[in-house]
């Protein structure tokens, strides 16, 4: 047969031709039988060996002889012969002595065949070689001879992966009542190997009648379930090795139905066995638990046992708590109780308990790892409509996990509404960043400070989308949930208390614009339901909120530092509103493009006198209130605004006041903003590698809105985070 098959492996050992001890190696003729027989039983005695531990990678089996005298490799030896040991026998070739390494495909199948005759005849003796056998024999299975047997189940008759595969099943067969499946699964193998090693397990057990692929699964769990408490030491192994075999048959479509529903009651058992161990455990050895769990929860007839849904509950809890944790593993346990169960307790289980751990995290009742409260806000905000996108905590999500529109339906956007409350809450509280940063368990360097504001982003995104979801024709969810919007306080009835609540509205209000426009730009145009909470009639009374500010700025600047930053949020609630409005407004020449331009007209000549007043009060308001006007120009310019290019000439005069010439830094960016060209091409796409049919992409402004809005969610997270802090000083 002309075909091969590569086997490289420097230490792997089967029979097969042109066996030699060095060059030459056919030359055994001047051997008795005596000492032919007395070296084989000294070979015997010192070539098979056990390690402890029985672990697959550490076995070194073959064929060895320490007495050896073998001549030194000739100088066209090939360099992966020199890796093995000096004590090694290699398969030379009898004409030439050089090192085999390549076989036929009927050299394989025979060796396989040697191997089964082996283990058959004498057990005992191939038992200490039986995980490298397996391991060896699944790498031959799944060594196809040509392309097209990768995507058939078709094997050709007599191959060596027939004879591969009917070699597994007899071993497992044979030794099945000698719990050699407690032995495989409790052996440590590496991630590269295993997959392979299940996988093929699981294939070559598909049409197998006396030995289906649930066999193995039943008679580890019979086994581990009879026993009192499971064994601690190897509990992350088995359970990442279970897992993976759970993974492998149901994987692939035609092993999807082999899966008994008898083994549900028996994890059932398991589980809960698993429970009790689990606070004994390292957090970082649970990380199997959540692959275990979707793989039993993908077990056919699981809807007949409800009972399993406890101890699944408990675990992920368990997890939540104390594991980092992959999105696509939460993700995928909410989806299946959900679609599995048909009674809204039973579905909406797991659900409600994620949920339950997110306003626990978010009342700072409980502390779980950063990334965890990441990933629940992410799946919360994924079920409404919205995505957080990829972020420096948890990195880049796989970009099948940021296409908002193709994902699996989880429930916990309906589940989180009875919490709304709490989170405005959360959204409102200045000290909220403080404590969110003083409870991180596992961030380093800028994600300690980064890590509140994408929190509180992804809440503020949510609120947004629920809010608009929840409005009508009369904006029933913008009065139920902010009453204080159509009832704005008056500059003639101000005190501290009312200056305060004022600035705790307009953060409020700057957070939902920040998530409703981040909805906006991470959707695109084919997002299904247009992002917008605060209705464009609330623009007046948000302009008397920024007026209240504007008006008390100068009395009350001096309380603390929360006051000063009165100011800051004025000017970003400006920014925000302005451009939320342009956003929503449609296209150009349209009539709602027409309306929004005439209400951003009005917002600003309401706000523009305010900022003249309180300019005009002393020189050093007047530079202050200066840098604030002129980061607004800058950010309009950056977002590309309308209303920058026709209100920037009533503008320009402003910065004057104070200055028959302004300072250069000041002037040089003035001059930039007024020399600035529009863009050329607005809606170009940004072209990405890593995008898909099914993904949209960014086009140039909303990469550049999207940029902008990140780098105002830092500086809003750091605002608050000084004023929680000097609030919290000046309280003591």
């Amino acid at each position: 047969m002309s075909n091969t098959v590569m086997m490289t492996g420097p230490s792997d050992v089967c029979p097969g031709k042109g066996l030699g001890r060095g060059r030459g190696g056919g030359n055994s003729k001047g051997v008795s039988t005596t000492e032919s027989e007395e070296e084989a039983g000294q070979l015997g005695k010192d070539s098979y060996r056990w390690t402890e531990g029985n672990d697959l990678s550490s076995l070194r089996s073959g064929l060895t002889n320490s007495n050896s005298q073998n001549p030194p490799p000739p100088s066209s030896t090939k360099q992966s012969s020199l890796r093995v040991g000096e004590d090694c026998m290699l398969y030379r070739c009898m004409e030439c002595g050089e090192v085999l390494e390549q076989f036929s495909n009927d050299d394989l199948g025979m060796c396989i065949i040697i191997l089964s005759t082996f283990v058959y005849r004498q057990p005992s003796l191939a038992a200490p070689l039986l995980p490298r056998m397996l391991k060896t024999v699944a790498r031959v299975c799944g060594s196809e001879v040509f392309s097209w047997q990768y995507e058939s189940s078709i094997h050709l008759p007599g191959s060596a992966t027939s004879i591969g595969r009917q070699f597994l099943r007899c071993v497992l067969h044979q030794l099945a009542p000698n719990q050699i499946f407690n032995q495989i699964f409790n052996t440590h193998i590496e991630d590269h190997q295993r997959v392979q090693l299940f996988k093929t397990l699981a294939q070559a057990l598909t049409d197998f009648n006396e030995l289906n692929p649930s066999a193995p699964i039943h008679l580890l769990l019979e086994n581990l379930n009879s026993r009192k408490v499971l064994p601690t030491n190897n509990l992350t192994h088995l359970l990442g090795n279970v897992a993976t075999y759970m993974e492998c048959v149901g994987g692939e479509a035609s092993l999807g139905s082999m899966l008994s529903p008898a083994l549900v009651p028996l994890f059932d058992t398991f589980l809960r066995k698993v429970l009790l161990c689990a606070p004994a455990l390292d957090p970082a050895s649970l990380r199997p638990i959540m692959r275990l769990l979707v793989a039993v929860m993908r077990i056919p007839g699981i809807a007949a046992h409800k009972n399993i849904l406890d101890p699944v509950s408990k675990l992920l809890s368990h997890s939540i708590q104390n594991t980092p944790m992959e999105y696509q593993h939460l993700s995928d346990l909410c989806h299946l109780c959900t679609r599995i169960f048909s009674r809204e307790r039973d579905k909406l289980l797991l659900p409600r308990l994620v949920v339950y751990e997110l306003v626990q995290a978010l009342k700072f009742k409980t502390s779980i790892p950063d990334t965890n409260l990441v990933l629940l806000v992410q799946l919360v905000v994924q079920d409404s409509g919205g995505t957080l996108g990829s972020n420096t905590v948890v990195g880049d999500l796989p970009r099948d996990l940021q296409d908002i529109h193709h994902l699996h339906n989880t429930c916990a956007a309906e589940c989180m509404r009875s919490h709304l409350h709490d989170a405005l809450e959360f959204i409102a509280d200045v000290h909220t960043l403080t404590k969110v940063k003083s409870n991180c368990r596992t961030s380093v360097g800028l994600n300690e400070d980064t890590m509140g504001g994408l929190v509180k982003a992804g809440i503020s995104q949510y609120l947004a989308l629920e809010i608009t979801r929840g409005n009508s024709r009369d904006n029933r969810a913008i009065t139920k949930y902010l009453p204080w919007l159509n009832n704005p306080p008056t500059t003639v009835t101000q005190g501290p208390r009312e200056f305060i609540d004022c600035v705790s509205h307009i953060r409020l209000l700057s957070w939902l614009l920040l998530g409703a426009l981040t909805h906006t730009c991470l959707g695109g145009t084919s997002s299904s339901m247009a992002c917008q909470p605060v209705p464009p009639e609330a623009s007046c009374h948000i302009a008397d909120h920024i007026q209240v500010i504007l008006a008390g700025f100068a009395e009350q600047s001096k309380a603390s530092v929360l006051h000063m930053s009165s100011l800051f949020h004025a000017f970003i609630l400006c920014q925000l509103w302005t451009v939320y409005l342009e956003q929503s407004a449609g296209s150009p020449g349209s009539e709602s493009f027409t309306s929004c331009l005439a209400i951003l007209t009005d917002f600003w000549a309401k706000v523009t006198p305010g900022i003249l007043q309180l300019v005009s009060h002393s020189k050093v308001l007047g530079e202050m209130v200066n840098l604030h006007f002129m980061s607004l120009m800058e950010a309009l310019h950056e977002c590309h605004s309308t209303v920058l290019a026709r209100l920037l000439p009533l503008w320009a005069p402003v910065l004057y006041t104070h200055h028959i010439k302004l300072p250069g830094q000041l002037a040089v960016r003035l001059q930039a903003c007024q020399n600035a060209a529009p863009p050329s091409d607005p809606t170009h796409p940004i072209p990405n590698p890593s995008t898909t049919a099914t993904t949209p992409t960014l086009s140039s402004h909303s990469s550049s809105l999207l940029r902008w809005l990140h780098r105002l969610q830092f500086k809003m997270g750091q605002i608050e985070l000084q004023s929680s802090a000097a609030t919290q000083f000046y309280s003591v």
